[in-house]
């Protein structure tokens, strides 16, 4: 498996684009990841906190799973969201 396998593009959490609709969560590689970061893309490690410490990528921020549907609106809408886990979750 790819250590890029876990990593998936959120256009706009709960949204798409505007003028599209709903778009789908789509897998992405490490190419891709570097890019959208490089371009302002969002982070969001989905471990639980306890592991967040030593499991996450630089600039990541941890929604654990479990919390990720409420703290949602932490997440800034205008600006692509990578949803990752470094763990078989």
């Amino acid at each position: 498996m790819s250590p890029a396998a876990g990593y998936l593009l959120i256009s706009r959490l709960c949204g798409g684009w505007p003028g599209l609709g709903i778009v789908m969560p789509t897998g992405i590689g490490r190419d891709e990841l570097r890019a959208l970061t490089g371009q302002g893309a969002q982070l969001v490690e989905v471990l639980p906190a306890d592991d967040f410490g030593w499991a996450h990528l630089p600039g990541a921020v941890n929604l654990p799973l479990k919390e990720l549907d409420a703290r949602s609106g932490e997440l800034d809408r205008s600006r692509p969201v990578i949803v990752y886990c470094q763990d078989c979750y």
